[in-house]
């Protein structure tokens, strides 16, 4: 479910998902950058592992993808290991299975970004950390200060979620726990720092960018007054606590989510919130640092805007699973078998609950091909560079995982209108400066042109692909056809709109020079 038709479902290539492909190709042209400052500024890991995927198999959306959907899988695994260090592993089991099968979780790892980094990391990191809790290791230790230095590198959300540390620490030291950490937190401090400080050192020097980007989407702020910015936070808190079940209050951005559903079915919601009842009665310590990391983890989506947004609320994925695998194994080993039911109709009712959601989330390919989807994933932009790469047998043909490395065609030239993917728009310039193996340039195979200021036709090449604005071919074929035959072909179109409206996105115009021009 997570590496299924990469590079078809959905059929575009989002242009944050480009910027890390193009941030992907100065690192293996020998950039080595320790925080990515361009696009409000990013964590490096990401880029890092995606340009060791696109050094395999060239700029495709696969590719970039392919990171992010196998730190998905192994989050499956992290957070196995993480629940049955708290639960055992019957529950372990669980969780791993109902994050398997999460439209939340499938879809973090279907987007070539940051966020599904986030809990892949600080699972495995949370299960060293208690693993070395719990056999007083030294190398454990160690490898969990590790493990949390490498989270600082994956999603900016980890800044408020490492909070959970020192509560992690305060509520085992008031629980009579803190010998056990002695001397092994040593270590894990050690391994932590001798990760953390290269960007602990950017951060010292370029303040301004290392928090450039949270400040950016902050929803909330003081410009209305104080009694403006709480009760903008009650609604931002609402807002987050109800994506957890609230019929049609989940993310609503099509590429996190089927818009509008819960991050979590009805009867999963109903076992967290119980495996939290039951907890807080039987392990009080362990119920509040379980609170406090969920809290930490969805402070992020409940300060900034377009909240609930999955991908920053995506630590949460730690809590809420393992605590809705303890509650349905509690529910099902300390209730249901007090009552005379068979045994095998209580496990066989926990099991029919899980297999409606597995079976929900099996429609998600249905969902990802959809032209809405498509066009919020820059379908259009990735169709212009789909055409420019078939007319100068270079590159991502749009099929499969594999580019094609060969040179362009010689005396091929692909002109792209200014207003088609433009500039200006960083979503769409991106997409196709990532899928097209060439640069712009004024004299090279990929170019760009206005309507009223068109190149010496005499400058040309035998064959020219332009991607036109629809009308502007009105201009181009009567200035082509002394010297070219022209073919003019639609592009792509928009999906339709709430009233119903489509619109054109370019023309192809080809042009080719007749015999003896």
């Amino acid at each position: 479910m997570r590496v299924y038709g990469l590079s078809s479902l959905p059929a575009g290539l989002f242009g944050d998902e480009a910027a890390e492909g193009r941030d992907a190709l100065r690192i293996l042209a020998g950039e080595r950058p320790v925080y990515l400052e361009s696009n409000f500024g990013r964590e490096p890991l990401h880029a890092y592992l995606v340009a060791i995927s696109v050094g395999v198999f060239g700029r495709t959306p696969a590719a970039v993808r392919l990171p992010s959907a196998l730190a998905a899988c192994l989050t499956i695994v992290g957070l196995f290991g993480l629940t049955r260090k708290l639960f055992g592993t019957r529950a372990g089991l669980v969780a791993a299975f109902l994050c398997a099968f999460s439209v939340w979780a499938v879809m973090l790892g279907r987007l070539a970004t940051r966020p599904a980094l986030l809990p892949c990391v600080l699972s495995f990191a949370l299960w060293a950390g208690i693993s070395a809790w719990q056999r007083r290791d030294a190398w454990r230790w160690f490898a969990a200060g590790v493990l949390f230095g490498v989270a600082l590198y994956t999603y900016t959300p980890i800044r408020v979620i490492i909070f959970i540390v020192p509560v992690w620490i305060v509520v085992v030291s008031n629980h009579g726990g803190a010998r056990r950490m002695w001397p092994g937190a040593v270590y894990g401090v050690v391994g932590f720092l001798a990760v953390a400080f290269p960007l602990i050192l950017y951060g010292t020097t370029h303040g301004e960018v290392l928090f450039g980007r949270a400040a950016g989407v902050l929803a909330i702020n003081m410009d209305g007054g104080p009694l403006a910015a709480v009760r903008m936070l009650v609604l931002q808190a609402w807002k987050v606590a109800a994506m957890f079940g609230g019929p049609g209050m989940g993310d609503t951005n099509l590429r996190h989510n089927v818009p509008g559903r819960p991050a979590l079915d009805w009867w999963i919601a109903a076992a967290a919130g119980f495996g939290l009842v039951v907890l807080s009665r039987k392990r009080r310590h362990v119920a509040v640092i379980m609170l406090c990391l969920l809290g930490l983890s969805l402070i992020p989506t409940m300060l900034s805007e377009e909240a609930p947004h999955f991908a920053r609320a995506s630590g949460a994925i730690l809590v809420v699973f393992p605590l809705a695998a303890f509650g349905s194994v509690v529910f099902q080993r300390e209730w249901l078998r007090k009552h005379p039911w068979p045994k095998h109709l209580a496990i066989a009712g926990v099991l029919g609950l899980a297999a409606v959601s597995a079976f929900s989330a099996l429609w998600l390919p249905p969902y990802l091909a959809q032209a809405n989807t498509g066009f919020s994933f820059d379908e259009q932009c990735t169709r212009a560079a789909i055409d420019a790469n078939r007319f100068l047998h270079a590159g991502w043909q749009g099929i499969g995982g594999f580019a094609d490395r060969a040179q362009p065609a010689p005396d091929r030239v692909v002109i792209i209108a200014r207003d088609v993917c433009p500039e200006y728009s960083s979503s769409g310039s991106d997409t196709v400066r990532f899928l097209v193996p060439v640069d712009f340039s004024g004299d090279g195979a990929l170019r760009r042109y206005v309507s009223g200021e068109l190149p010496p036709i005499a400058n040309l090449p035998a064959q020219i692909l332009f991607l036109a604005i629809p009308g502007d071919e009105e201009r181009l074929v009567p200035w082509l056809a002394e010297r070219y035959s022209v073919q003019v072909e639609d592009g792509p179109w928009t999906p339709p709109d709430l009233l119903g409206n489509a619109w054109l996105v370019y023309r192809r115009v080809i042009a080719t020079a007749k015999s003896g021009s």
